[in-house]
């Protein structure tokens, strides 16, 4: 028979007629059929297009496990009308065009003669509801989402109308705004997805329950993926990584090839350019005939024929060779640039992985000491990583985190209304008011009865298993400008309650007022009593250099019973409060909790929030924390305010005594490492600048020393001067300017965020104003963390050991003096440093990083003696306030020391005093599962520990203090006897 197709109705009628052959492959006989994967998908399929064909399922098939194949046998076997199957590339509808001949199911005997090849039209870009007609002479309809995006939504839904189902390829690639926007014109239609990783790469949730799971542990085991093998390089002079990278690929392409297989290598690059310097690299094998390909290149359609016939043994490219690109050949893969991705990562990989008898093993080369990726993805760069275990160990987690999500989201009742609830994704304010209820009065299932003439329930779902309600509404009210009940103003309402059960205390959340929550918590909860008064302020518990951003408060005068303090005129209040002349009716504020800034409100009448919106599982652990504070009867409300910090304007002069300077407070170390300065034509990254100690050249100036760490020495910026103004200041830098997200002035840039100095005294100054917490002022450094040592005959007017590592100096006497204690040293004395000398060790469950900052003691009359100059402690004590912020970066505090490493090799500076690079990336991917407990020691044999004055001890104490409101870490001070 003729296996062309005919017209629609001749082709769906041969479906009606045909019967499907489900048999499996028998390898072991010869027997044809389908592959194992293929097979559960499609019984899955069909059973899900029985049992719940209005959901969205999800499909996950590894690449190169047959997923095509099973999307066109669904088509037969399940004899669908019209099916709209959406694929992310040109390339793969040309690809899925081309196989719907069913050669492949009708060679291994799945469908017969009888079942006619389907009618295959192409979806064009913006075509109008005229022209999508013409699919009606069609069985299978081909779009991508480019071609989609410019449909408009009449034209889309009248598509949608048109087909009998969704099936989507690649949904991983779908960006979320396009699948939204599909999803909803095909909303009461079967819909479909297949993918190999179900998680998205603009990561956002992947609609669709898991219907079917192949893992790669499976596929590998089933023979479906060729052996990986990795060939590691460690090369940790950047400037030689990826010529080690090329000479190792070659040399197993070269290897291979004398074997007898036919093998091609594929270079990986990041961007044009790098594939440009790239190729200069491989193109001296004249003999393999490299070949450069990106989107730029003149004559690509030329030079892909050319790859596909095999002219070519090494293809330099940019990621990969397009979706759809399949050439079995490509079996090495010179990896320069690391994926971050886990979904591409796979993808990759399974490219080089699929079975062919004629063909080796796949192989991959890398650099493991340049890693640049997640803790995950760089366990395969390690020196004998098992690629096939880890790529498949990588993958399982990933979908498992996927199935995690679905097993919260399926634990609520099994009604559509969870699953329109879920697909919107809520993204809640993270806020509640808190309510003690009995066990027995906790009654969820009374939400249905919830609707009322003016608002309607449009939703709800309930977790019994996590005691959370989820519930939308939809209000209208009549416009305010308008006496007509014709037009009214819709507003849909979330509502959230979570009941922890330990505490018997229920969190109620909704989007909207307190008569609505009112009736809400009347129908799910009987006796509730609300969480008021001063319990509610407990959450400001625990809250270190507590910031009060806004206060409101309740009066007692008759002429006023309520005032609003914002601001700079918070502290003006605070003892009112303290004193009981005003009661606090709600605070928000700032502070570090846990050494994480964190923000938190709390108000009498027992509301309480932060101010973030999140996932409604972050909002379910956010309400865990809180419930512990508002239960801790041994809170004080009353000594929660203690330590509150307060604000005066600077007024006539800068405060003395400020001998610290950080970046403005918006700039975290996240940030720092994105942000650049650039002056001269010179760009330099934010890490490798350094602050150097504010100078008070006269009562209305303060100057920033700036200095900048190059390849080939320090730069010297403009200082950062800052005049003090009647009602403000104003910053000056010339030619400086900062990148990010745009370029502009950095003067102009702090006028806005400014800079944070710190004051002897212990007070910070921000901008024209000193905040300071009563109670913390004028501390001074207990005796109890000074240790002095004997320095011998070290110069101690010596600092640093630098690259001839000299151990006659400050930093080298302390090296020698610690080398025993730990188990790797690094030296990273320069700009840009996290401390001088970082100190690790170990234990079975954590990791101790102690962070040494070394200085020198000057000489006077041409001897160094230790004494009791407070301006001796200053810039130490300013460099270990700085390091703080390293606490809590777990990977990227080690990329750093790495990148450091790395960077000075080319100048011949070994900064590893002890272990090797290896250890130092062990200590990265250990970091994630170890806790990471750090200490400051503060190194100075300028201070004499007999003769320690009152103002060193001050400056000391202020460092320590600081330290320890932001880390809660340990602190220590070596000085001379």
């Amino acid at each position: 028979m003729d296996e062309t197709a005919g017209k629609y109705s001749d082709v769906y009628g041969s479906w009606q007629q045909h019967l499907f052959n489900f048999n499996l492959a028998n390898r072991e006989t010869c027997m044809p059929g389908l592959r194992k994967p293929q097979l559960a998908a499609l019984y899955s399929s069909l059973g899900h297009l029985v049992m719940s064909p209005s959901s969205t399922a999800t499909v996950v098939m590894p690449t190169g496990t047959g997923k095509t194949d099973t999307i066109l046998g669904l088509l037969i076997a399940g004899r669908l009308a019209r099916t709209l199957v959406l694929v992310p590339s040109d390339a793969l509808r040309s690809q899925l065009v081309k196989k719907c001949d069913l050669k492949k199911l009708r060679e291994i005997g799945a469908v017969s003669e009888t079942a006619l090849n389907p009618v295959v039209m192409a979806v064009r870009t913006g075509m109008s509801i005229e022209e999508v007609q013409q699919f009606s002479e069609a069985n299978v309809i081909v779009a991508t989402p480019q071609a989609l995006q410019r449909f408009t939504t009449d034209a889309l839904q009248a598509l949608a109308d048109l087909c009998s189902h969704l099936i989507i390829d690649e949904a991983h690639h779908v960006a979320a705004k396009t699948w939204e926007r599909v999803k909803s014109a095909f909303k009461q239609k079967p819909r479909l997805q297949f993918t190999a990783t179900p998680f998205r790469e603009d990561n956002q949730a992947l609609d669709g329950t898991i219907i079917y799971n192949y893992p790669l542990k499976d596929a590998q085991n089933d023979g479906y993926f060729k052996a990986i093998e990795f060939h590691p390089v460690r090369e940790y002079n950047l400037v030689l990584a990826d010529q080690a990278v090329a000479d190792k690929a070659v040399e197993l392409l070269r290897s291979d090839r004398e074997q007898g297989f036919d093998h091609l290598l594929m270079v990986r690059a990041r961007s044009q350019k790098r594939a440009e310097v790239l190729f200069d690299m491989y193109k001296k094998h004249e003999d393999l005939t490299p070949i450069l390909i990106h989107s730029k290149v003149p004559g690509r359609a030329k030079l892909m024929d050319d790859i596909v016939e095999k002219k070519h043994k090494i293809i330099v490219c940019v990621d990969m060779l397009g979706e759809g690109f399949d050439l079995p050949e490509l079996k090495i893969a010179a990896i320069h640039d690391q994926h971050r991705s886990p979904a591409v990562t796979l993808q990759f990989i399974g490219r080089l992985t699929r079975v062919d008898q004629a063909l080796g093993d796949a192989k991959f080369v890398s650099n493991i000491a340049n890693q640049n990726t997640d803790y995950q993805m760089a366990a395969l760069y390690k020196e004998s990583a098992d690629w096939s275990a880890i790529i498949r160990d990588v993958s399982n987690d990933k979908i498992e985190r996927e199935i995690k999500k679905e097993a919260f989201n399926g634990q609520f009742l099994n009604d559509p209304d969870s699953d329109e609830i879920l697909g919107l994704n809520p993204n809640p304010k993270i806020s509640a008011i808190a309510f003690h209820v009995d066990l027995d009065k906790w009654q969820p299932k009374k939400a249905r009865h919830f609707s009322q003439k003016k608002e309607q329930l449009q939703f709800l779902s309930i977790n019994d298993e996590q005691d959370t309600v989820i519930m939308v509404t939809r209000r209208d009210t009549p416009v305010g400008w308008a006496q007509t009940s014709a037009i009214v103003d819709t507003t849909w309402l979330l509502y959230l309650a979570y009941y922890h059960k330990n505490d018997q205390t229920l969190f109620i959340h909704s989007s909207g007022d307190e008569t609505q929550s009112a009736r809400f918590l009347g129908l799910i909860a009987k006796d509730a009593r609300r969480i008021t008064g001063e319990p509610a302020f407990r959450t400001l518990h625990n809250i270190k250099l507590l910031k009060l951003q806004n206060v409101g408060l309740s009066r007692v005068r008759k002429d006023l019973r309520f005032t609003m303090h914002v601001g700079r005129d918070v502290n003006a209040v605070i003892n009112e409060i303290q004193n009981g002349t005003a009661k606090k009716s709600n605070i928000f504020a700032t502070g570090f909790e846990n050494g994480q800034r964190i923000t938190v409100g709390c108000s009498h009448k027992g509301k309480i929030w932060e101010m973030n919106s999140e996932s409604i599982i972050y909002w379910i652990q956010w309400c865990k924390q809180v419930s512990l504070k508002l239960n801790n009867a041994s809170i004080k409300s009353s000594d929660v305010l203690k330590d509150v910090m307060r604000s005066d304007k600077i007024e006539g002069m800068w405060p003395k005594g400020i001998f610290y300077v950080d970046w403005p407070e918006t700039i975290a170390i996240e940030n720092e490492q994105k942000i650049l300065l650039s002056y001269n034509a010179e760009v330099f990254n934010l890490l490798d600048i350094m602050l150097g100690r504010p100078l008070r050249t006269d009562d209305l100036t303060l100057s920033v020393p700036v200095i900048a760490a190059a390849p080939d020495g320090n730069r010297y910026l403009p200082d950062i001067t800052i005049r003090l103004l009647d009602d403000g200041y104003k910053v000056s830098c010339p030619g400086v300017k900062i990148i990010f997200a745009e370029e502009k002035a950095l003067e102009h840039y702090l006028d806005a965020e400014p800079l944070v100095f710190l004051a002897v005294d212990g007070s910070l100054v921000e901008g024209n104003y000193r905040s300071y917490a009563p109670n913390s002022l004028d501390l001074k450094l207990p005796t109890a963390l000074i240790e002095s040592w004997n320095w011998g005959t070290t110069p101690i007017h010596s600092e640093s050991m630098k690259a001839a590592r000299n151990l006659e100096t400050v930093q080298g006497f302390t090296f020698s003096k610690i080398q025993n204690d730990y188990s790797f040293i690094f030296n990273d004395d320069g700009a840009g440093e996290v401390a001088d000398l970082v100190a690790i060790r170990e234990s079975t469950d954590a990791i101790y990083v102690d962070l040494y900052h070394c200085k020198y003691c000057p000489k006077k009359d041409g001897v160094a003696r230790p004494g009791a100059r407070v301006e001796d402690v200053y810039e130490v004590c300013g460099q270990a306030s700085r390091s703080v912020k390293w606490l809590h970066t777990h990977e990227k505090f080690f990329d750093r020391l790495m990148l450091r490493y790395q960077q000075s090799l080319s100048n011949n500076f070994q900064r590893i005093l002890k272990g090797t690079p290896e250890d130092l990336e062990l200590l990265r991917n250990k970091c994630h599962d170890h806790e990471m407990i750090f200490k400051f020691v503060i190194v100075q044999p300028a201070i004499s520990a007999a003769k320690i004055s009152a103002e060193q001890l001050a400056v000391l104490g202020t460092s320590y203090s600081y330290i320890k409101s932001v880390s809660s870490a340990d602190v220590k001070v070596i000085t001379s006897p």
